[in-house]
C-alpha cells in the first residue's frame, strides 16, 4: 500500500553568462525560463497540490524556477539545507520533516539522481534540468524514508513533452 508519494524536480537550465557570479547566484537562462512553462503545464494537469508540501533550495535558480512553474499561486518553503549536492543530506532532512503530506524538493544534481537511485527500486542514469520525478513510497511517516522503499511512477524529462521546442535547439 502506497503511504507517501515524493516529488522531485530538478531546476531548470541556469545562465553561466556571468562567470563572476557565485553557484548560488546563478539566474536561469532563457531555455530555462521556456522549460519552466512547459513543465508547469504538465505538473499542473498532473497534481492535486492541497496534498503536497513543497520545498525548495534556496538558491536563485531554484527559487526562479518556482517562481516560474508555480506562478506564486502555491506556497513553497525555501530551505538553505536544501542548497545541497549531496543526497545523504536530503535523506536526513527528509527524515526529520515534521508533515504528513506528500512531499516535492525542487534541487540540485547529483543529490537528486542519487536520492532516486537509493529510494526506488527502478535506477536512472539521467536527470536533467527541469526534469520530474514521482516515486510511489511504502512508508507510514517520512523519517521511515530508506534504500529501496518506493517505485518510481514516473520520470518526465522537459524534452519530452509535446509542447517543448525551445527555437535553439
Amino acid at each position: 500500500m502506497i503511504e507517501k508519494k515524493l516529488f522531485l524536480l530538478r531546476h531548470a537550465k541556469s545562465s553561466w553568462k556571468n562567470l563572476e557570479l557565485d553557484d548560488h547566484e546563478r539566474p536561469l537562462s532563457e531555455r530555462g525560463i521556456f522549460s519552466c512553462q512547459v513543465m508547469a503545464t504538465h505538473i499542473f494537469k498532473k497534481l492535486n497540490f492541497k496534498d503536497i508540501s513543497i520545498f525548495s533550495s534556496n538558491s536563485k535558480r531554484t527559487q526562479e524556477t518556482c517562481k516560474k512553474i508555480f506562478k506564486n499561486s502555491i506556497k513553497v518553503n525555501f530551505e538553505s539545507e536544501l542548497y545541497t549536492f549531496n543526497f545523504n543530506d536530503l535523506i536526513e532532512w527528509i527524515k526529520e520533516i515534521k508533515i504528513n503530506k506528500n512531499l516535492m524538493i525542487v534541487g540540485h544534481n547529483p543529490a537528486l539522481i542519487d536520492l532516486i537511485n537509493y529510494v526506488a527500486k527502478d535506477k536512472i542514469i539521467k536527470f536533467p534540468t527541469c526534469a520530474f520525478c514521482e516515486i510511489n513510497l511504502y512508508i507510514n511517516s517520512w523519517s521511515e524514508i530508506k534504500k529501496n522503499t518506493g517505485d518510481m511512477k514516473e520520470l518526465q524529462l522537459v524534452k519530452r513533452l509535446k509542447s517543448y521546442n525551445y527555437k535553439n535547439e
